[in-house]
């Protein structure tokens, strides 16, 4: 992928050429694959880019996005660079210092003092541009704003490596807080993986996916028999692992429709310990018999279903620009498929645990309403897990139970 030079007109200028490449860049860009992908491409493909010049025009680009819809139509596209860095950086900027130094010298203050100097051509209400399908739980002012900082990077501590892992960090001279006993977060520009062990020490799960589990240990009794458990939309593996973790004597079982996944969850299943557990792939958009179950039915269901991804987009702020709405109800629908076509495999007094990282009502209270009045299942606790005050991702979680007479 080659987005060509910078103008004869600026290609001297040392300051204009950052804005100009990434203006080539987003002129490109169409949305069909994420931008960190985008950006891959194009740096392997032009290696004139060092690494000083990649970071600040992906920075360039990303503070862009993050702007959302709040920025004012009439500001040019350097301008849009230069309201973007303004408001997301927090160091001195030597692109401000040349172009806009009014700016670079308040780039230290919070984003309430920032958002009075430029709000002639920008409003932080209206960066998020799909207000009227986010739940009324949500915060709307906090989770707009949260956009203009960029998340944590947050990691769970197996069990039996906390003094292990700390230990590394410390001597390796790492930054990081302290969540809780098990759960640590850092800035996004620390290399972790070359001081702890990616799957065995620790496991890259944010903060709040994390939390799903608090559910799970509210409800679940397991006795000396061990439990089942079926993560039903695995992709990643995250859940899978905390629930092995969570769990004495687990029969695992996951699923997904892609062999790839179910490939790359091997590996790391390997890597993480995990062990004995059951793959298959299997498609729960379309009802059929699954024979990978061989008739098996499960304590537990793990639901993370495919859906929009709008709690998490802070860290793909390039989806504000880019996610059409309509995709809201297809989601919905195919999330709904998925409850109906999983929840014959649950054992009469099981739990279901419905879970999606989107702040959209139709694919969160409302699809609890749709599963209540579908399948008898009784609700026992669903909430959001807010993620906007600390620099995490925001998720939905539902946990139900399959009552002795639901036959369903």
């Amino acid at each position: 992928m080659n987005n060509g030079e910078p103008s004869s007109e600026t290609k001297g200028n040392h300051f204009h050429r950052y804005p100009d490449y990434a203006a080539l860049l987003l002129e490109k860009y169409d949305g069909k694959e994420p931008f960190h992908l985008y950006l891959k491409k194009y740096f392997s493909s032009n290696k004139k880019h060092g690494s000083k010049d990649r970071k600040i025009i992906s920075s360039l680009c990303y503070d862009y996005f993050r702007l959302g819809f709040g920025v004012s139509a009439d500001l040019g596209l350097t301008e849009k660079f230069l309201l973007g860095t303004f408001l997301v950086e927090n160091n001195s900027s030597k692109l401000l210092e040349k172009l806009k130094p009014e700016w670079n010298e308040k780039i230290y203050m919070n984003h309430t003092e920032k958002l009075k100097i430029v709000k002639n051509v920008f409003t932080a209400e209206n960066i998020f541009p799909f207000n009227d399908e986010m739940s009324e739980e949500i915060n709307r002012d906090k989770f707009n704003l949260s956009f203009l900082t960029q998340p944590k990077l947050f990691v769970r501590i197996r069990p039996g490596q906390e003094n292990k892992v700390f230990e590394k960090l410390l001597d390796a001279g790492i930054s990081f807080e302290t969540i809780d006993k098990t759960c640590i977060s850092f800035s996004n520009n620390q290399k972790i993986s070359e001081v702890l062990s990616i799957d065995k020490d620790v496991v890259i799960q944010d903060y709040n996916s994390q939390r799903t589990e608090d559910l799970l240990k509210e409800q679940l009794q397991v006795n000396e028999s061990g439990i089942s458990v079926w993560d039903c939309c695995a992709a990643s593996g995250g859940k899978s692992i905390l629930a092995y973790d969570l769990f004495k004597n687990i029969r695992l079982t996951v699923t997904d429709t892609r062999k790839n996944i179910l490939q790359n969850l091997e590996l790391r299943f390997a890597k993480a310990g995990v062990k004995n557990y059951t793959s298959f792939m299997a498609d729960l958009s379309v009802s059929s018999p699954l024979e990978g179950t061989k008739g098996r039915l499960f304590d537990l269901i793990i639901a993370d279903v495919p859906c929009s991804g709008s709690g998490t987009w802070a860290r793909t702020p390039e989806q504000l620009l880019f996610f059409d709405n309509q995709q809201i109800e297809k989601y919905a629908q195919l999330q709904q498929k998925i409850v109906v076509n999983a929840l014959p495999y649950l054992k009469n007094e099981g739990f279901f645990l419905y879970i999606t990282c989107s702040v959209f009502k139709k694919e969160n209270e409302e699809n609890v309403n749709y599963i209540r009045q579908t399948t008898g299942l009784r609700l026992i606790k669903s909430e959001y897990l807010k993620g906007y005050e600390m620099q995490a991702d925001t998720l939905f979680a539902a946990l139900f139970k399959k009552e002795q007479n639901n036959n369903s």
